[in-house]
């Protein structure tokens, strides 16, 4: 009988160049990992100009760790709003901002996946209405304080410490994913859909209490930010401006004032680290929570700061080895109780997903090897 071919798998250029940023290759890199004879090979492949043979796909996918159906598979992101936040330092590179952005947007694939197959909580952040571009305009901090105060009324918070961010993120129907990263430069990055928040923390080995601030951080620019317009969002001042709000909404969602105000009875190092404790904050956060609250002075902050310098606290803290350390199991769930209860089998997860074993055990917090006995590289690519 004469075999079919498949007509509807077209190979994807732009998923070619996708893999190769997302591992941090140049095309000049990939080729030579590859062997290709030049890179303007490499670069037609990618702009849709040709079609790599089976043994170079073959090459690709064992350098890159992507499946067969990851390059023919075409997606529409149009739906998305096409900017994402990041909270990092001044010095991350385009370079590693490209390859969050792209993890960023498989935390969604994953979700959209796998929520064509369990429910998940309905996410229950504001839908902000969507307006035409229009000029940024600065928050006012004390509009920030009431807007951090109605998040918390909106979820029935008290005043109080939040023990588990992640998981009340989670059950207000926000996806939060963590990656294990040795680099530094990225905390966090955050991409919507609709009034559903996607969060990639960037350094799961972080502080807790960094964590938290993060998450936090990020919300902020969700509620405060959610117009803003791509030319906006690239103009220094205006993302400076933005920075610093969503600081301010991480501080105050975190620190309510009124009670944060009423506990800080006492400026001594030592307070504040019996106040980390309960708040689970770091100490720097509550040293710039009190100055905004106007609770400590110019004075009284710098030898604060100074103290913290002195005692080498700037980078690691007492009790971020204690605090308890958030860990998102939205996605993890979802997975093994469709494989638990037999709908799907872990071959038919990561084959429909469509991404590498590793990348999935990565993004929904699985333990390493969970899909072991399906990781062995393939001899044989099925079209």
């Amino acid at each position: 009988m004469e075999g079919k071919v498949n007509t509807d798998k077209v190979f994807q250029g732009e998923r070619l160049k996708e893999a190769r940023e997302a591992r941090g290759y140049t095309i000049r890199e990939l080729t030579e990992k590859i062997e290709l004879n030049n890179h303007q090979t490499l670069s037609k492949y990618e702009n849709g100009k040709a079609i790599p043979p089976a043994e170079v796909l073959y090459k690709i996918m064992n350098t890159l760790d992507f499946p067969f159906n990851y390059f023919f598979e075409k997606e529409n992101y149009d739906d998305m709003n096409n900017i994402v936040f990041f909270r990092s330092k001044a010095s991350t590179t385009a370079k590693l901002k490209k390859m969050h952005e792209i993890k960023i947007e498989w935390v969604i694939r994953i979700f959209n996946y796998l929520e064509s197959i369990v429910d998940f909580p309905q996410s229950d952040l504001p839908q902000i209405e969507e307006k035409e571009p229009s000029f940024f305009k600065p928050r006012d901090f004390e509009e920030i304080e009431e807007i951090a105060l109605n998040m918390r009324k909106r979820w029935n918070l008290s005043n109080g410490p939040i023990t588990d961010l992640t998981h009340l993120f989670e059950k207000h129907g926000i996806v939060v994913s963590t990656i294990d990263s040795n680099d530094y430069y990225v905390d966090a990055c955050s991409k919507w859909v609709g009034n559903r928040l996607f969060i990639l923390v960037g350094n799961e080995k972080a502080s807790p209490s960094k964590i938290k601030f993060t998450l936090a951080h990020e919300l902020g620019h969700y509620l405060l930010h959610h117009n803003i317009t791509k030319e906006e969002f690239n103009t220094k001042n205006i993302y400076k401006r933005m920075e610093e709000e969503a600081n301010h909404f991480a501080s105050a969602f975190l620190l309510p004032a009124e009670v944060f105000s009423t506990e800080l009875v006492t400026h001594t190092m030592d307070y504040y680290l019996l106040l980390k404790r309960r708040w689970q904050v770091s100490i720097q956060a509550m040293i710039y929570r009190s100055k905004e609250l106007n609770l400590i002075n110019d004075y009284q902050a710098s030898y604060l700061w100074k103290q913290i310098s002195k005692r080498g606290w700037r980078t690691k803290e007492p009790y971020d080895d204690v605090l308890l350390k958030e860990r998102p199991i939205l996605l993890k769930e979802a997975i093994e109780l469709i494989n638990t209860h037999n709908v799907k089998t872990k071959v038919e997860l990561r084959d429909e997903a469509k991404l590498s074993a590793d990348d999935i055990e990565a993004i929904a917090t699985l333990p390493q090897g969970y899909f072991s006995q399906y990781t062995g590289k393939d001899n044989v690519i099925f079209f």
